[in-house]
């Protein structure tokens, strides 16, 4: 009965983990995301470029990051800032990185947690 219970409750888990962190590629993620974010965002995801104006998302912020769907980050990857009413200075990655590597980078950045 106990080992029912703890199948159940793995199985619930599973179903609301993000698709990307169950089938993503995480070290090419945080390859590509030191390639192509970390100039901005920091490699730790805080923001590394202080100086930016407008200010570069700190992608580890608690009330923020956590509460973004993945597809909302992989659209901001894919398409830039303006698709979604950020800055154009966030530049659109769909004509250089595949939908895959774009997945890859957003499993990447839920690895670097909130803080």
């Amino acid at each position: 009965m106990r080992a029912t219970r703890l199948t159940a409750a793995a199985v619930l888990v599973l179903s609301f983990a993000p698709t990307s962190a169950l089938a993503a590629d995480l070290a090419r993620g945080a390859k590509l995301y030191a390639r192509y974010c970390a100039g901005c965002h920091g490699p730790d995801g805080q923001g590394g470029a202080h100086t930016f104006m407008p200010h570069v998302e700190n992608l580890t912020r608690k009330g923020y990051i956590e509460l973004l769907p993945d597809e909302y980050l992989a659209t901001v990857i894919r398409e830039g800032g303006p698709a979604v009413g950020k800055s154009s200075y966030m530049p659109a990655w769909g004509g250089t990185i595949s939908d895959e590597d774009i997945a890859n980078i957003v499993a990447h950045i839920r690895r670097l947690g909130v803080r």
